[in-house]
């Protein structure tokens, strides 16, 4: 198996290209795969560009929802939030919201010129909203999410978050993410607050299963060209990797968004992750140098993301309820401890799919599907490399039974959450 090593779906599509073809006869597969792919991508910008509806298995958003926010943000502060954190590039919001001095028209749904318009508030009317948003509560009485990376357990391998070396224990991100979230509960109830897994075992939250999403498969398989592809091998075969990503990257997040909303209701989610690099010779497998920590918030949206309905509808959502700001201060403070307290250099990013935030250094927006359908400020974790020299070993420790003392990777990771926990809440 390879690292987990991105989350956007070309390299989805490269590490499958590298996973399921790495040796030998089938070597000679890997172009007419890699062409596959090619339609696949070439089928994903097309249907942008001839009007995308929703994301996958996403759902057309009721615009009336953003009724109770009628004159309550003003036209500069929703346009400094528009492109400083949610969408820094005038071209890729242009076709979709256009800003006039009194309102905000937001295209409501792709093709159309049909209008949803968002009235602005004096400038004068509004401190109170943002003295409201700006002051940070207490933990005392605070519900937050804790929300356990990825699945674990016998997913690991379907959804790509595991790896093994030579006869050592596979390592599983979903494990992990558990474990440190299981290592936060008891040290935040002593504070006062009530945290909440959104995940409780290596088991899925969705009750949704691959072949749940055939149909879903096949229909996209014809949207996408892979059955110009004249085998009929690998044509099975992406189809059948296209549900299950349906069912552990989307499916399983709608679910755990679902609880999220309507039932556990929290203040604030906390995404657990570990990272993870690619590696140096995919053969090999030799552990990198490279360690470090970032921590995301939502943002970065990029034109195409903007063509489906629903990340639109979501990207004005979080917007006008402002959570980009208790989001930039809890993720300042979490970068902060990371880098203090576990000595984590702060990684860059260098494409634009991400945006950097501020000034604290790892702090960066991207458009991520959990931190966009959660409806309140979420932050992403993700520290350490998993496959690297520094962090490999005392991930086999952990894995060893070896959980005492200071050296422990889990209790670590923990300590450091809840620092920068205390330290952003603390009056």
């Amino acid at each position: 198996a390879v690292a987990w090593t991105s989350r956007n779906e070309p390299q989805f599509f490269l590490e499958s290209i590298r996973k399921n073809f790495p040796h030998g006869l089938t070597q000679v597969m890997v172009w007419p795969v890699a062409k596959v792919y090619l339609f696949i991508l070439l089928g994903l910008m097309i249907s942008l560009v001839l009007g995308a509806k929703t994301t996958s298995l996403g759902e057309m958003p009721d615009w009336s929802e953003l009724d109770r926010f009628q004159k309550s943000i003003t036209h500069h502060e929703f346009k400094v939030a528009l492109e400083t954190v949610y969408c820094p590039r005038p071209e890729w919001w242009a076709p979709w919201i256009r800003l006039e001095l009194d309102r905000a028209k937001i295209r409501k749904e792709s093709g159309s010129e049909d209008w949803y318009e968002l009235i602005f508030s004096p400038e004068e009317d509004n401190a109170s909203h943002a003295r409201t948003v700006l002051s940070p509560q207490s933990l005392d009485g605070m519900v937050i999410g804790l929300d356990p990376g990825h699945i674990g357990g016998e997913w690991s391998e379907m959804e790509r978050r595991h790896f093994s070396l030579d006869q050592d224990q596979p390592v599983k991100e979903g494990d992990l993410s558990l474990a440190v979230a299981r290592e936060l509960m008891p040290a935040l109830q002593q504070l006062g607050a009530k945290p909440v897994l959104v995940r409780s075992a290596a088991e899925p939250v969705t009750k949704r299963r691959p072949e749940d999403f055939r149909k879903d498969a096949l229909a996209w398989a014809g949207q996408s060209g892979i059955e110009d592809s004249n085998d009929s091998s690998v044509q099975e075969h992406l189809i059948q990797e296209r549900q299950e990503l349906l069912f552990y990257r989307v499916d399983e997040i709608h679910a755990r968004a679902d609880l999220i909303n309507h039932s556990i209701r929290p203040d604030l989610v906390v995404c657990i992750h570990f990272n993870a690099a690619p590696w140096p010779d995919s053969d090999s497998h030799e552990l990198v140098e490279r360690n470090d920590h970032h921590v995301l918030v939502n943002g970065c949206y990029m034109g195409g993301e903007l063509a489906y309905d629903d990340q639109r509808f979501e990207l004005i959502w979080r917007l006008v309820n402002r959570w980009h700001i208790p989001e930039q201060g809890l993720a300042e403070s979490l970068a902060r401890s990371f880098s203090k307290n576990a000595g984590l250099v702060a990684f860059s990013y260098k494409g634009p799919n991400a945006l950097k935030i501020g000034e604290v250094p790892g702090v960066w927006a991207r458009n991520l599907l959990a931190n966009r359908k959660y409806r309140c400020p979420v932050v992403f974790l993700e520290p350490y490399v998993a496959n690297s020299l520094a962090v490999y070993p005392r991930i086999q420790n952990w894995l060893q039974g070896k959980r005492g003392g200071d050296e422990c990777l889990i209790k670590e990771y923990a300590s450091a959450v809840l620092l920068g926990l205390q330290n952003h809440f603390t009056p």
